[in-house]
């Protein structure tokens, strides 16, 4: 293993203290952390391209689609009932309290460092759907699935690569608390079984994105229904 790899790794394994210190000095707008946040991201994932560039990582290419075409259908299929879903909910978010309500509990019951990533205004839902959720979606999935995993499957197997990859992707979230490391690690292996299955790291990206802004959308929409709700009242 070449040092410049040992560096990369240790960038990976260190980021979440990293980003902890960082959460003592968050920025007071919020769209201005979400631009640090996605910086900090391409930042790590520059790193991860540079070393593959200068052939310092020991794996193959990403592969982009799924190798066959029923895959391709499949996936396109996949993201249409995601997207069905996701508008019906947040009509449902919309029209009945008692699921706005709901939402807005579970969001306040994952933690005061959850609910503050959210968006709350028009300009911070475009912020965070156009650059956070694009950022995340490309970058953690080039670096985990992409890299992480490979290396660790070169180095034991395919079952942990899943297993490690994914648990390391759940401390990059420590800064929202252990609850999210465990759900962000099931959520891990979930996008590695997508990136597995359908053989494609675009696949892969795209339901990452998808699932961040389903998040940023169902609390946008509840915030503004429930903000609504208050002003007419």
């Amino acid at each position: 293993m070449q040092t410049m790899e040992i560096a990369f790794l240790s960038t990976i394994l260190l980021f979440p203290l990293f980003d902890l210190v960082l959460e003592k000095y968050k920025c007071r707008n919020k769209c201005t952390e979400y631009v640090k946040t996605s910086f900090m991201l391409w930042a790590v994932t520059g790193f991860l391209f540079f070393c593959f560039l200068n052939g310092v990582l020991k794996i193959e290419p990403p592969q982009y689609l799924p190798s066959t075409t029923w895959k391709g259908y499949l996936a396109l299929f996949m993201f249409a009932v995601f997207i069905a879903y996701m508008k019906y909910v947040l009509y449902s978010i919309n029209k009945d309290k008692s699921v706005r309500l709901q939402v807005l509990n579970a969001f306040e019951d994952g933690g005061e460092s959850f609910v503050e990533i959210l968006p709350s205004s028009r300009k911070e839902f475009l912020f965070f759907t156009l650059l956070v959720s694009f950022s995340a979606g490309v970058c953690e999935e080039l670096i985990f699935r992409w890299y992480l995993f490979s290396f660790i499957e070169q180095h034991t197997g395919g079952l942990v690569a899943v297993i490690g990859s994914s648990i390391i992707f759940g401390f990059w979230h420590i800064y929202l608390g252990w609850k999210h490391v465990i759900k962000t690690a099931v959520v891990g292996v979930l996008l590695c079984g997508i990136y597995l299955y359908f053989e494609s790291i675009v696949v892969a990206i795209l339901a990452h994105i998808f699932m961040d802004v389903y998040s940023g959308s169902v609390a946008f929409i509840a915030r503004k229904a429930q903000g609504a709700e208050l002003t007419s009242a």
